[in-house]
């Protein structure tokens, strides 16, 4: 059995909305000793003073997390300036968290201590990692291969990047674990032993036009598609002249893969013919254009949900959810973000407890690649039970 126990406070004092989620954290849990957390705090909200209140009401929890764009949970839905804390406990199945420092110095070094600390508090079997990390000091792409060669074979990874001040910062955000916060850290939450799990992506974007190969690219930036200026490509559908054209996403497929997921496209720039991009795209990619009104943004969505739900093991009970959307998802809904948390509800069901974050970009698996993508624009679910 698993108990995931979800609290979300939205007090303007950052002590009682924690006060508040731990409350609500215990209500669920009754006798129960929760052995890890995972918490989602808006920037402006988070202090390290939450940290401690919280391994003041739960010392045999380790709790790890990240600063969020805004906050989701099953007892509050969407909220901004908020706090959401999810607490697990299970008498079969081992959760455990980590955190590693000094992504920026030795990515492998930082993602080896995050793992190595999660792994040293079971003898089960790892099957899933959540992993929230640090998005600007180095391409997250790098964290998820490092974290590939950290963890043992066929662990699924899933998370998200933590989130600045507000939509335009890119430096500082936090990822935190028990009492410990960093600026370029990797956290996770590991879940050993027979877990039961499903997770879906879904974007809800449309391609649009032709397709093209990336011919040379690096970390930020596509140089080069069908070996002509990448601006030339997008030039045809956008006004390269413009800025950001978060909207209109690249759906990418690796080579080898048969599922695209989407880079944001950040602006150009006209003189060198380049086009900026959140993340990478490996050379050898093919690209094309997206777009999508919110209707079908929503739709994405709803899409990711059923689809975690059909495929969640037959004769296993989900006993929680993990969601991690994108904070240009946020910006383009709008007024209507907050139905991606009552899609949530509605498909997951009143007796599923949610938790969720709005980050600067999403990890999931991608049919056809070897490990988990850093992905943009995209909704992401993990359904949890035994």
């Amino acid at each position: 059995m698993l108990t995931m126990a979800v609290g979300h406070g939205d007090d303007v004092d950052p002590s009682d909305a924690i006060a508040t989620a731990i409350d609500q954290c215990r209500a669920t849990l009754g006798a129960l000793e929760p052995q890890a957390g995972i918490l989602f705090s808006a920037f402006d909200s988070f202090q390290p003073s939450i940290l401690a209140a919280v391994a003041d009401a739960f010392p045999t929890a380790t709790v790890m997390g990240t600063t969020s764009a805004a906050e989701i949970s099953s007892i509050n839905g969407y909220l901004e300036d908020s706090i959401t804390l999810a607490v697990f406990a299970s008498d079969t199945v081992d959760i455990t968290a980590g955190m590693g420092t000094g992504l920026g110095t030795d990515i492998d070094a930082a993602c080896r201590a995050a793992v190595r600390q999660a792994m040293a508090a079971t003898q089960r079997e790892p099957k899933v990692c959540v992993v929230l990390t640090e998005g600007f000091t180095v391409d997250p792409q790098r964290t998820l291969d490092a974290m590939v060669r950290a963890l043992p074979p066929g662990v699924t990874m899933v998370g998200g990047t933590s989130v600045g001040h507000d939509f335009a910062s890119t430096r500082p955000s936090f990822q935190f674990c028990a009492d410990r916060v960093s600026e370029d850290g990797v956290a996770v939450l590991l879940f050993s032993g027979p877990i039961a799990h499903s997770m879906a992506l879904g974007t809800g974007w449309r391609t649009l036009g032709a397709t093209g190969t990336v011919t040379r690219a690096g970390t930020g930036v596509v140089h080069e598609i069908d070996g002509e200026p990448a601006i030339a490509f997008i030039g045809r559908y956008l006004d390269v002249t413009g800025p950001a054209s978060f909207g209109n996403p690249l759906a990418v497929v690796e080579a080898g893969g048969d599922e695209s997921y989407l880079r944001a496209i950040q602006g150009t720039d006209p003189a060198s013919g380049s086009v900026f991009i959140a993340g990478s795209v490996p050379v050898g990619a093919v690209v094309q254009l997206t777009t999508a009104d919110t209707t079908e943004i929503l739709a994405g969505a709803e899409a990711a949900l059923q689809r975690a739900t059909a495929d969640f093991p037959a004769g296993a009970r989900p006993e929680g959810a993990l969601i991690f959307s994108c904070a240009v998802r946020r910006f383009l809904l709008g007024s209507r973000t907050a139905i991606e948390a009552d899609l949530a509800r509605s498909v997951y069901g009143p007796s599923v407890p949610i938790a969720g974050l709005y980050c600067n970009g999403e990890i999931g698996p991608i049919r056809g690649t070897a490990s988990s993508r850093y992905l943009n624009e995209t909704f992401t679910t993990l359904l949890l039970g035994t």
